[in-house]
């Protein structure tokens, strides 16, 4: 229990450090105007369905599902198999697993014989029930580290895209997904990152996680397009966060510059 105490405040600095970055990279608006129309309209997520989303997607486009666990099988079941029920258009998508060990310290007092070999039972039935999972949508990849990285390392080295067509979908183990959020994301990606009447170079992705942080409380009002419900909004959200290549790597470089000062 006092490993998963320490998530929160972990995966809450490398949010911090995002949303820093973000901050202070961007002149962003939380919502803003279509280029070019004086009416103001607001830009709307148009390409719902498959065939559409298809003709503004690159051939070389490929989306990365990474998943973070760590000690909670009845979790990761219930995620992955969510996963796997899901709607990907025939799709091919890759699932991508890391399994974090667990601790071997618990603040500062180190684990007893016994409690070890429970946290090594524990953490086998986790490999072995990804080991058997049927990934029947793409190729399936796992990665079951040596030490404790924690929530933070596991999300700053998750990813680093192979190209700029290249996005990742990151999904702590808790979640459990719709069935249809891959033809979201792919609308998203469609009409955000390849439309060119849409495209902004300061929009880092997307989040399927309700914001807990009404923007502009005291200022100016959070302005929700009344057809997509869709807005603009400088927080990373933590659960479901889809990435687009070119803002992830240039936050990596950024924390990279900035993490030991």
């Amino acid at each position: 229990m006092a490993a998963q105490k320490l998530l929160f405040p972990v995966g809450f600095l490398v949010m911090a450090a995002i949303f820093i970055y973000l901050y202070s990279h961007s002149e962003l608006h939380l919502f803003f105007p279509q280029k070019g129309n004086p009416n103001g309209s607001h830009r709307t997520l148009v390409h719902s369905k498959p065939e559409a989303s298809r003709d503004l997607l690159s051939d070389n486009f490929r989306l990365v599902i990474k998943v973070l666990a760590y000690d909670r099988l009845e979790s990761v079941t219930r995620c992955l198999e969510s996963l796997a029920s899901a709607d990907y258009y025939n799709d091919r998508v890759k699932l991508h697993i890391f399994v974090d060990h667990f601790r071997i310290e618990e603040q500062g007092t180190s684990a007893g014989p016994m409690e070890i070999d429970s946290k090594l039972m524990n953490a086998h039935q986790i490999l072995q029930y990804v080991d058997d999972f049927d990934w029947e949508h793409g190729e399936k990849e796992i990665h079951y580290r040596t030490h404790n990285a924690g929530l933070q390392a596991q999300w700053l080295e998750a990813w680093w895209p192979s190209s700029d067509d290249e996005f990742a979908f990151i999904v702590e183990d808790d979640m459990v997904l719709s069935p249809l959020f891959y033809r979201y994301l792919r609308a998203l990606i469609a009409t955000y990152y390849y439309d060119p009447q849409n495209f902004s170079p300061m929009i880092y992705g997307a989040s399927l996680q309700r914001p807990r942080f009404v923007g502009g409380k005291h200022g100016n009002k959070l302005k929700v397009d009344n057809h997509t419900r869709l807005f603009l909004y400088q927080m990373v959200g933590t659960w479901g966060q889809l990435l687009f290549p070119k803002p992830w790597k240039e936050f990596r470089l950024w924390y990279d510059m900035h993490k030991s000062k």
